[in-house]
């Protein structure tokens, strides 16, 4: 069989200016998942950065192609099997939509696909949809209020309108909702330009300021503890993957480039039921990651990510297997029986993880990281034309051992590498 692996980017993107490595490669990984299933023929077609895949065996396509186009290019190798590797970029994530509408092509070609469907990507790609649909599904979700931008604004074109009736009402429905409040954009990666406010009046200060740029949703800001997980799979065969608890910044959020991870945490079997009938309600094909908090013995869903993510990785090293396998495993064992197989997944009691962000690091320091004990991947992104030394990225280093005192250990070697430096602290926070 000729299974393709694919991906698409809908942003133009300069690989001199922004720079990915992952030690050990995903090249690397890729060969050695060939290598174990040699009666197959696999490819990797997709647009830069290509992130997740093979970083020389990918097949890179121009950038400015359609999804049809797409679809078209990869219909010209044949294959039997399609399986997107969605990715996200910044500002909108919305890749996962244009993946499906090639997966669309790709299916009137007759080629079986594992891919989110179209409508399943733009339900979880406007969060104000989101929180409508696990509303209408029955899930906890915070108290939540939608704020329209044009309406909220229109009345500075319309000289004759005197008061804002639409504003006033936003105003008045703020009240409703409980403080501390969360306001945060409905279309963009959503810890990026999420703010938390403590007052009503600092919510309307920004609902009326220029940083209220676009449609907003005000939250209310729910405390506990923190967590995510990846669901793989296919209708009628999900696997969810143990909890990952996140690190919390200053303002008890996660932040993307800061946030720690630790776990596996156990599954609840309720916890584990609510995730699987999620799964089958949106009708998940492939990888999706979901933001959790426990907040007084409830757990809310707070964002639905149909894509691989930024725990992928983690949960790769914990299964002691490649994205590529997680993914076949998942989603091909009701048409290849060689994929079947159970026994990913199993042997969480026993490892420990933590997913900890460094500064950025030189080819020297890589190394001398990856020869710390326990250290099995680092995930360099680094963006050169960055004008602020916080923008240009991170380094994501993946630790695992047998306990949480060998993780301490590996962290402590760490932390000896980068006196002072804030994300590992804050990886400390949720060691104890």
């Amino acid at each position: 069989m000729k299974i393709v692996f694919y991906s698409t980017n809908s942003n133009a993107f300069n690989n001199e200016t922004f720079i990915i490595k992952v030690k050990p490669s995903n090249e690397s990984s890729f060969q050695a998942f060939v290598n174990q299933h040699p009666e197959h023929e696999f490819l990797c077609i997709s647009q830069a950065p290509a992130m997740f895949m093979p970083e020389k065996s990918v097949i890179l396509l121009e950038q400015n192609l359609t999804a049809q186009q797409f679809a078209q290019e990869i219909l010209k190798y044949k294959p039997d099997f399609a399986i997107a590797m969605s990715f996200w970029v910044n500002p909108y994530d919305w890749l996962t939509v244009n993946d499906a509408m090639v997966a669309e092509e790709l299916k009137k070609a007759g080629v079986k696909t594992v891919c989110h469907s179209v409508e399943t990507g733009l339900v979880c790609f406007d969060k104000w949809r989101t929180h409508q649909k696990l509303l209408q599904l029955g899930f906890n979700v915070p108290k939540a209020l939608f704020v329209d931008h044009d309406l909220y604004f229109c009345a500075g074109s319309h000289k004759e309108v005197l008061n804002n009736v639409y504003k006033a009402s936003v105003a008045s429905q703020l009240e409703d909702l409980n403080l501390p409040l969360i306001i945060k954009d409905t279309a963009g990666l959503r810890s990026y330009g999420m703010t938390v406010v403590n007052t009503y009046g600092e919510a309307r200060c920004y609902l009326n300021s220029k940083r209220n740029n676009s449609n907003r949703i005000v939250e209310e800001y729910i405390t506990g503890e923190q967590f995510g997980t990846e669901i793989y799979g296919v209708p009628g065969n999900y696997k969810v993957m143990p909890l990952l608890r996140f690190s919390l910044n200053q303002y008890g959020i996660t932040s993307p480039k800061q946030s720690a991870k630790k776990g596996p945490v156990e599954l609840e079997p309720e916890l584990e039921n609510t995730l699987l009938q999620l799964a089958k309600a949106l009708g998940f094909q492939g990888c999706a990651q979901v933001d959790l908090i426990k907040s007084d013995g409830k757990w809310y869903i707070i964002e639905i990510n149909p894509r691989l993510s930024g725990m992928s990785f983690s949960y790769a090293t914990l299964n002691n297997l490649s994205i590529f396998e997680l993914l076949c495993q998942s989603s091909l064992a009701q048409y290849l029986p060689e994929f079947k197989n159970n026994s990913f997944l199993c042997l969480t009691s026993l490892v420990q993880l933590l997913n900890v962000k460094l500064p950025l690091l030189g080819e020297e320091m890589m190394d001398k990281v990856l020869g710390i004990s326990g250290v099995q991947l680092l995930n360099q992104t680094n963006d050169l034309a960055a004008k602020q030394e916080r923008e240009k990225g991170f380094c994501e280093c993946i630790v695992t051992a047998d306990s949480s005192e060998g993780i301490k250990e590996a962290l402590n070697q760490i932390k000896a590498l980068f006196p002072g430096e804030a994300t590992i602290l804050q990886s400390e926070t949720i060691l104890k």
